[in-house]
């Protein structure tokens, strides 16, 4: 450990008819000893604190013992290697203090439980709130932060910033959306979301329009939000209704048959870049501009320790692979089922009774049928002004 480092270590002999009186008198006097090795019945080796040899020393003379120096390491002799070379004293000196003052700065900003807004979106809204890389955090304000960015995003319920070394973790937490109330005092109809032929319908409030085996087209009203007045005129309400009917789906999904595929090619070969701060240090002659026939893969490595510390330079490694191009396939038909069988499952409001997929080809095209029988909720609120 750095502690027992600067401390210093010692390893001793001692030699004496009782060498264990040593041990019980070092315990009297809170002395630290370990690593405890028996060489016979007269000898014993251990190790202990640089600090308490002088009294270890005492204690051996008074215990009737000699007491023998084997090594030492650390503690003065790292203070005299340094003596000598000055020069790696100041440098770390120097490099301590640098340490030090870029802890006051932030270097990272690491954003926590988004999950509508974009990173890149609550980055540019706290870069415009005052927090971005390498601005002085001793002199934010984490409330008035957390105030600014929720005029400037509505979606954020809650925010907070802590600054560990300098890395700041944001974390947020989104506004749920507002649940649907209905307007007892308002009015409303009911009309067809999609086409289908009705099964079943089941009216809380409103005065329904269709029945039971009749085909709807998308639009049509189902249930009104008018009702006959018992005083004999007309009354409108805000109509709630289930309304279950067969639909039918047919979708398609279209790829090219064929297409350029890549295929490494030659050696490949690596350039180098340091970012401080905000400055990019180009360590290649030539320009960062994109090689025809290669492709470039950045890799970025953040100099620091991961929840401890950030350091203002990052160093970035650029990956010049080159390839060449060949014909292949340019679909996958299981890939191209299953987001249309995704795509079903979340636009139908019910279940699905009935799905099948045709595979085709026309005009150097590929394409996909999904054909699909639903039970689904068609009811879609319509309020009238």
């Amino acid at each position: 450990m750095i502690r027992d480092r600067i401390r210093g270590k010692i390893r001793i002999e001692v030699f004496g008819a009782y060498p264990e009186a040593l041990l019980n008198a070092a315990a009297l006097s809170a002395v630290q000893l370990w690593e405890l090795e028996c060489v016979n019945d007269n000898t014993l080796r251990m190790s202990a604190y640089e600090s308490d040899l002088k009294t270890l020393e005492e204690l051996a003379h008074k215990c009737s013992c000699e007491l023998e120096l084997l090594s030492r390491k650390g503690g003065s002799e790292d203070r005299k290697f340094l003596r000598r070379r000055w020069v790696l004293l100041a440098a770390g000196l120097g490099a301590a203090a640098l340490l030090f003052l870029s802890s006051l700065f932030i270097w990272d900003i690491d954003v926590r439980g988004n999950r509508r807004l974009s990173s890149g979106e609550i980055l540019r809204a706290l870069s415009d709130c005052g927090l971005d890389c390498g601005c002085f955090w001793p002199s934010l304000s984490s409330d008035m932060i957390r105030s600014k960015m929720m005029l400037l995003l509505p979606d954020i319920g809650w925010m907070s910033v802590n600054v560990s070394g300098s890395r700041a973790i944001v974390l947020i937490e989104e506004r749920e959306p507002k649940p649907l109330i209905y307007n007892e005092a308002g009015a409303a109809d009911i009309v067809a979301d999609r086409s289908g032929i009705i099964r079943r319908v089941s009216v809380l409030h409103g005065k329904p329009q269709i029945v039971p085996g009749q085909a709807v087209t998308e639009g049509e009203l189902l249930v009104s939000g008018c009702m006959d007045s018992i005083s004999g005129g007309v009354r409108t309400v805000y109509s709630r209704a289930v309304i279950l009917a067969d639909t039918w789906y047919e979708v398609n999904a279209v790829c090219p048959e064929t297409e350029e595929l890549k295929e490494p090619k030659g050696m490949e070969h690596s350039r180098w870049a340091l970012i401080f701060g905000k400055r990019r240090i180009n360590l290649y002659i030539s320009s960062g501009k994109a090689i025809d026939g290669c492709d470039k893969i950045i890799t970025e490595y953040t100099l620091g320790a991961d929840g401890l510390f950030a350091l203002p330079l990052r160093v970035v490694r650029e990956r010049i692979v080159p390839y060449e191009s060949r014909g292949g396939a340019g679909y996958d038909a299981g890939d191209m089922k299953d987001r249309l069988g995704a795509w079903l499952t979340a636009v139908t409001d019910g279940q699905i009774l009935q799905q099948s997929f045709t595979e085709s080809h026309a005009d150097g095209l590929f394409i996909v049928t999904l054909r699909a029988h639903c039970l689904e909720n068609i009811g879609f609120t319509r309020e009238i002004q």
